[in-house]
C-alpha cells in the first residue's frame, strides 16, 4: 500500500491481510516488490479495479490442484466502460498473465503499460477458463484524465530515447489518425456503438496528448 487514505488499509486488515506499506516507484517496480515479499508457491495478481468471476474462481483452484509443469496462466480480462461491457476495438480478449509460480516471472517497468513476463525460456503456460472483470472508466472524463496522466509518463519516456522534434511533428500528425482508424475500423470498435466511437476517440487523443507533450 502506497500510505493510501482511503481507507484500503483498514479493510485489508480487517479481512486478515498482511499490509505492507512502500513508496510508489513506478507500476510495475512496486508489482515486483510485492511479489518479493511473497512466500506462497504461487501468485495472483489483481488489479483494484479488477473482479474475478465464480467461472475463473474455480478454475484457478482446478488448476492449484492439478500436478503439472506449468508455470503460469493467462486470463481473459473483458473491461466494463461507462456501464457497458466492451467485446471490439482491441479491448477483448485482453489476454494477461497473472497467475504465476513464485520467481518465475517479473513485471516489466517503464513508466507506463508495465507487462508480467515469465523469466525462464521456453515457458509452458496454461489458460484459464472465465473472465478477469475489469471496471475500467465509470465515466468518460475518468478516462481523459487517465489518458492525460498516462500521455505525460509516455512523454517523458519518449524524451529519454532522444527523439528528435522533427520526428515526434510528425507523429504527432499520423498517429493519431491511425489509431482511431486502428480501434474503430480494423478492431471493429464500431459494433461496440457510441461507447466505441468514444474509446477510438480518446485513444487517439491519448496518443496526440503523448507527442505534443513531448514537443
Amino acid at each position: 500500500d502506497t500510505f493510501s487514505k482511503d481507507g484500503t488499509q483498514e479493510l485489508a486488515k480487517g479481512l486478515g491481510a498482511k499490509v505492507v506499506e512502500h513508496k510508489f516507484l513506478g507500476f510495475g517496480e512496486q508489482k515486483n516488490y510485492a511479489a518479493s515479499l511473497c512466500i506462497g508457491e504461487w501468485i495472483f495478481f489483481l488489479d483494484a479495479d479488477e473482479e474475478i468471476t465464480t467461472e475463473l474462481k474455480n478454475s484457478i483452484i482446478q488448476a492449484l490442484e492439478t500436478s503439472s509443469a506449468i508455470i503460469g496462466y493467462k486470463i481473459n480480462r473483458l473491461t466494463n466502460f461507462c456501464g457497458k461491457w466492451i467485446f471490439h476495438g482491441g479491448w477483448y480478449p485482453d489476454i494477461l498473465l497473472r497467475l504465476i509460480r513464485r520467481e518465475q516471472a517479473r513485471w516489466t517497468e517503464p513508466k507506463v503499460h508495465e507487462e508480467l513476463l515469465p523469466t525462464t525460456s521456453p515457458a509452458l503456460l496454461g489458460h484459464l477458463c472465465g473472465h478477469l472483470q475489469h471496471y475500467s472508466f465509470p465515466t468518460i472524463r475518468s478516462q481523459i484524465e487517465t489518458n492525460l496522466k498516462y500521455a505525460e509518463l509516455g512523454a517523458a519516456a519518449l524524451l529519454k530515447k532522444g527523439h528528435s522534434r522533427m520526428g515526434l511533428s510528425l507523429k504527432l500528425l499520423l498517429k493519431p489518425l491511425g489509431k482511431f482508424l486502428e480501434c474503430y475500423i480494423l478492431k471493429l470498435g464500431i459494433l461496440d456503438g457510441t461507447h466505441g466511437f468514444v474509446i477510438a476517440i480518446n485513444a487517439a487523443h491519448s496518443l496526440f496528448m503523448k507527442y505534443a507533450f513531448a514537443l
